[in-house]
């Protein structure tokens, strides 16, 4: 997103880098917010980070079976990303984990489609561990929060 603040931009460049080995060494692949992840709809958004398992197309513009998709909560795009983005996104039958991430307080909100379709919600804080789907891999707030004021 362009215009973010410094916290937003340091929180999206560590969960990058925090999974970027897991996604190279899985053979899936990881995108950040200029890859658009399209919905069955045909909405298509820009998130933050997202990973699909899709065999790769350099030339394509748009991914449609993101295994999991991180959004960091802003101000202007808090309510879409709660609202419509929520809803299209759980249309995708790929998608196990749609992650919120907030950039104000060491706070992770977590909707995960379980092995029934149904999706739980969770919320992680402090010292939790964020488990991503696809790569089994566990990430502490800590480190995801780490040098944020």
């Amino acid at each position: 997103m362009a215009g973010g603040t410094a916290d937003r931009n340091r929180i999206c460049s560590r969960l990058l880098r925090l999974t970027y080995d897991a996604a190279e060494a899985s053979g899936c692949e990881l995108f950040i917010d200029d890859m658009i992840v399209q919905t069955p709809g045909g909405k298509g958004y820009y998130p933050d980070l997202f990973l699909t398992c899709e065999e790769s197309d350099g030339r394509a513009r748009f991914k449609q079976l993101p295994c999991w998709v991180i959004e960091v909560l802003s101000e202007s795009t808090e309510a879409i990303d709660r609202g419509e983005k929520l809803h299209n996104y759980k249309t995708i039958p790929s998608l196990k984990a749609y992650v919120l991430v907030s950039q104000d307080q060491k706070l992770v909100e977590v909707y995960r489609r379980l092995e029934d379709g149904t999706w739980r919600y969770e919320t992680l804080e402090g010292s939790d561990v964020l488990e991503l789907p696809c790569l089994e891999l566990s990430v502490g707030l800590e480190e995801i929060y780490r040098a944020i004021t």
